[in-house]
């Protein structure tokens, strides 16, 4: 009876392993890597580029650049002002209420800008830059995109410009006004002083 038992057993045993093997193998198989889909979600295209072109123009008389898919309003435009500094435009519709700040990015430095509603054909928000501001020679060595934010409104994320470094340098001299600004004339050379009027002799 003791010889039979033996056999038995080590049969049980055997089966045991076989059946922890199979379970080895299931939860091997369970933790291997599948592959998984990417999910864009909504923040992710918000920070993508918008689709346009830089193209030169004028705005009231001052050199500009403006953003925007060809044969379309502009997004957005860089123009100079008559401080020599810049005006970042946000073209589109000026919320109702009272004005948010604008978020100028440019690489890792960032600017937060009061803004003002500039009207015309195409409404826009308009912040201001003063010159020598060290974000301008970030903008003009044109390697970073520009990211705008106004308000709850998603980002606009604009290419870079080779062209950047150049509208900079226009903006901060005099070139960047297309028409000179008025001056005092001075008076020519050969010019006669205006005569002062003779006091009439009374009559006699």
């Amino acid at each position: 009876m003791v010889r039979c038992a033996f056999p038995f057993a080590l049969a049980l045993v055997l089966l045991a392993g076989c059946a922890r093997s199979e379970d080895a193998s299931v939860v091997a198989q369970s933790n291997e890597l599948q592959p998984v889909e990417r999910v864009r979600t909504p923040e992710r295209d918000e920070e993508e580029i918008a689709i346009g072109d830089w193209r030169d123009t004028l705005q009231d008389d001052f050199a500009a650049l403006e953003f925007g898919p060809a044969g379309a309003p502009p997004l957005f435009s860089l123009r100079c002002d008559e401080r020599r500094g810049m005006l970042f435009q946000r073209h589109g519709t000026a919320p109702i209420g009272d004005l948010p700040m604008m978020l100028v990015t440019i690489g890792n430095d960032t600017r937060r800008l009061a803004v003002t509603t500039a009207g015309g054909t195409i409404p826009m928000l308009r912040a201001a830059l003063p010159p020598r501001d060290p974000l301008l020679q970030t903008l003009a060595e044109g390697g970073e995109p520009i990211t705008i934010r106004v308000g709850d409104a998603p980002p606009l994320v604009l290419p870079p410009s080779p062209g950047f470094g150049a509208f900079v340098t226009r903006c901060a001299s005099a070139s960047g006004r297309t028409t000179a600004a008025p001056v005092d004339e001075a008076p020519a050379a050969d010019a006669q002083p205006p005569q002062a009027e003779t006091p009439a002799e009374p009559a006699d």
